[in-house]
């Protein structure tokens, strides 16, 4: 099979050199050049018909039955071909039909010069031109008809009177115009097919990329991840695949308004700086605006391609929303009580880092407490661990609605729970415990009959204090102090008998 690039060879007649390539030129000819054909006959057959008026000039003179009979001849096998070419099926039936009309339409036109008319002269220097140009037959078919007609209308005006230097002019002037003619023709080959080569070649490369670009898009469309091709600059959506369809909704592909308008204009920035400075982004996580106002979590791997001299953006699209969702889960198991849903120790440590460096920086106030259930150990013997959980989740609920938004609460293990009070002084801290210890006092933890109460000591960071350890133990001796001074009650690590209270206990 011929390549696209393959450069075509020809032969001597300007034919393409490939048998099977001259058919296939031939055929896809075949129709234009049967037409072309019949129109050729049919202006003979006016043409002839018309100089019937020059031959009738001639009545009463040497040659004229004789001319009229070969006019008459070139009338008829001109009509009679021009109907035939209509049916005109493959290429050699063409030459075929030329042939039959030349063979004696040639001698014909010998007679009609014989008498040495005035148009005669004109007549046997056109007629070559006729059989050369006028019928695309093959270059045998087209050399053999135009020398003859040279040879045989040349002869029928020269002949049968003695050669003279007029005579061997003439010879000449035909020799000179055939070798002319030929020329043309071998030129004039070359040229058609050349062309027909390119055109044929520019529909084979159309053919080419439509299959080319139908396979890209079936194998786009069965291409399960989502994937966009934009513009450079992600302003125009050239095509979106099935999946990308499905994430962004066909109403955000139909009315694309650019990387903004899917990620948000930050990130649609930050992608675009990253595309400058790379030419791709590898994993860049950002989240998707979805139909219906909600967002999803992805991965974008976005490359700048250049396809025809044209940059492009290739974007393929990973939803990343259920390993975020299982992430945000196992972080949420990992920083919390099973129990309670409050804050385990790690996270309660962690915030504390947080906001002991936050109040350090900016000079603000950080309070802790220390909070224990009293005699939790018999509610446990009395109810059993259902009813032990019951309190814990009560209180759990009950701190939750007390606290503020910024405020840590969470369960240090047991019965015991740490409170982290950002921006709280000693005093504001000790009125918070104190209306969670009134608020546990008056807890109902139906349908248990029992009542709960709690112990909590407080503690602020002192200033220089560049961890919580510190204000936490304080806090931890003053609870130790309110359990020991019969609990259900608050006690401050900075009141003025903190220490003696201890020191009895101590003892």
């Amino acid at each position: 099979m011929r390549t696209l690039m393959e450069r075509d060879c020809f032969s001597l007649g300007g034919e393409f050199s490939s048998r099977e390539r001259e058919r296939d030129y031939r055929a896809d000819y075949l129709a234009e050049g049967a037409r072309h054909v019949r129109r050729a006959f049919l202006c003979a057959f006016a043409i002839n018909v018309i100089f019937y008026i020059n031959d009738w000039s001639m009545e009463g003179r040497p040659g004229f039955l004789s001319g009229l009979a070969a006019r008459t001849v070139i009338v008829v096998l001109s009509l009679l071909c021009a109907l035939r070419a209509r049916h005109i099926a493959q290429p050699r039936d063409l030459d075929r039909l030329c042939l039959l009309w030349s063979v004696p339409v040639i001698p014909a036109c010998a007679v009609l010069v014989m008498p040495h008319t005035e148009s005669a002269l004109f007549i046997t220097f056109v007629l070559p031109n006729i059989f050369y140009l006028l019928f695309p037959t093959s270059f045998a078919t087209t050399l053999a008809t135009g020398i003859a007609c040279s040879v045989v209308v040349g002869a029928g005006y020269i002949l049968p009177a003695p050669l003279t230097e007029t005579s061997f002019g003439l010879l000449l002037g035909m020799t000179t115009i055939n070798v002319v003619l030929i020329l043309v023709v071998i030129r004039g080959n070359r040229l058609r097919r050349s062309e027909w080569a390119a055109a044929r070649a520019e529909r084979q490369a159309n053919r080419a990329l439509t299959a080319h670009q139908g396979m890209l898009d079936a194998i786009l469309r069965a291409v399960p991840t989502p994937l966009l091709i934009t513009t450079r600059d992600g302003a125009v959506l050239i095509r979106a695949n099935d999946a990308a369809r499905g994430i962004l909704g066909e109403e955000a592909v139909k009315s694309w308004t650019g990387l903004a308008g899917m990620l948000g204009w930050r990130d649609a920035t930050r992608l675009s700086v990253t595309l400058e400075l790379d030419g791709q982004a590898a994993e860049f996580e950002t989240r998707l605006r979805v139909p219906g106002g909600a967002s999803r979590d992805v991965l974008l791997k976005a490359t700048v391609t250049d396809v025809g001299g044209t940059e492009t953006l290739v974007i393929v699209i990973v939803d990343i929303s259920t390993r975020k969702e299982m992430e945000t889960r196992l972080e949420h198991q990992a920083n919390t009580d099973p129990l309670t849903g409050l804050a385990n120790r790690t996270s309660f440590f962690a915030a504390a880092e947080r906001e002991v460096r936050r109040a350090e920086r900016y000079a603000r106030p950080l309070a802790v407490v220390m909070v224990d259930i009293d005699f939790f150990k018999q509610i446990n013997d009395a109810h059993g661990h259902e009813g032990g959980d019951q309190a814990l989740k009560a209180f759990a609920r009950l701190c939750r609605s007390l606290l503020r938004d910024q405020d840590v609460v969470a369960r240090l293990g047991g019965e015991e729970f740490g409170l982290l009070l950002p921006e709280s002084d000693p005093a504001s801290a000790f009125a918070l415990a104190e209306r969670l210890r009134e608020a546990v006092a008056a807890l109902s933890l139906a349908p248990l009959p029992v009542r709960m109460t709690i112990s909590a000591g407080v503690a602020a960071l002192h200033p220089g204090e560049d961890a919580v350890d510190p204000a936490l133990s304080r806090a931890d001796r003053a609870l130790y102090a309110a359990k020991g001074g019969g609990r259900n009650r608050v006690l401050h690590s900075d009141v003025p008998d903190l220490g003696a209270t201890l020191a009895g206990l101590d003892g």
